[in-house]
């Protein structure tokens, strides 16, 4: 798989699975899908999947297609056990309004692959190797769509930070504390358009491009991987503690 993040996704869902974070059987809801999330899920065994995107990609295929608004989801709070998304947030005009509509749907947890805005991303957009602009989907789907919020109009790529997400979570149940948990990596493939410009840069054939990136992302996930472009993030719902400044006076006498 050549999708940015692609094993990323799948070895998140391997574990939470060997661990028992979700079981096979649990009800899961895909935002953002295609034939790539199809396949990923049939690949780690997950058997009661919904999925949805404002704009299917493979309307034939065994998907379905529910098209839906990221920004305003026709479920009610609580509908499926998980809620995840892999690469789509970023494709979203109000991505943190978009996330909570996951959050909101979700009754265990919600996880979503994106990428990091770490300082090696932001020294490889300010190079010129990556863009704050995502043009090559727009210009793959032939002007008319694969932009903001499915629209032919190239989208901002939103990156994200430790921070900005425990923030967001935060924000969005503050009587709870929500644990967390995230993954940073890189991934250099060479199907990716960041790749595609640092090959074209440095005059790369292809079978050397993809030596050269493969060893350089094996380096880079040994000595600096909390720097990735990669950001995967689960939201554990289902270990929500109580904040001890929400309890009553009457909670608080029982629990001392």
């Amino acid at each position: 798989m050549t999708e940015p993040g692609a094993t990323t996704f799948a070895r998140l869902l391997r574990r939470h699975l060997e661990t028992g974070v979700i079981r096979h059987d649990d009800s899961v809801l895909v935002q953002f899908a295609g034939t790539f999330d199809e396949l990923v899920c049939k690949e780690v065994g997950l058997t009661n999947v919904t999925f949805v995107n404002i704009a299917p990609d493979s309307p034939s295929s065994e998907i379905g297609g529910a098209v839906t608004d990221a920004h305003t989801m026709p479920y009610a709070s609580a509908t499926y056990d998980h809620v995840m998304g892999h690469s789509g947030l970023h494709h979203c005009s109000r991505p943190h309004e978009a996330l909570h509509e996951m959050y909101r749907i979700a009754r265990k947890t919600v996880l979503f692959v994106e990428n990091q805005d770490s300082a090696f991303m932001r020294a490889a957009t300010k190079a010129g190797v990556v863009g704050w602009y995502e043009l090559a989907a727009v210009v793959a789907d032939g002007y008319d769509t694969g932009g903001v919020d499915g629209t032919g109009v190239p989208n901002f790529v939103y990156r994200w930070t430790r921070r900005d997400l425990t923030k967001v979570v935060a924000a969005f149940d503050p009587a709870y504390d929500i644990p967390v948990e995230i993954h940073t990596e890189w991934n250099l493939g060479t199907g990716r358009v960041a790749s595609a410009v640092l090959q074209r840069k440095l005059h790369l054939r292809d079978t050397t491009a993809v030596r050269v990136f493969n060893g350089g992302q094996r380096v880079l996930n040994k000595v600096a991987a909390r720097q990735g472009n990669i950001f995967a993030a689960t939201i554990r719902k289902d270990l929500a503690t109580l904040h001890p400044w929400m309890a009553t006076p009457e909670r608080m006498r029982l629990q001392s």
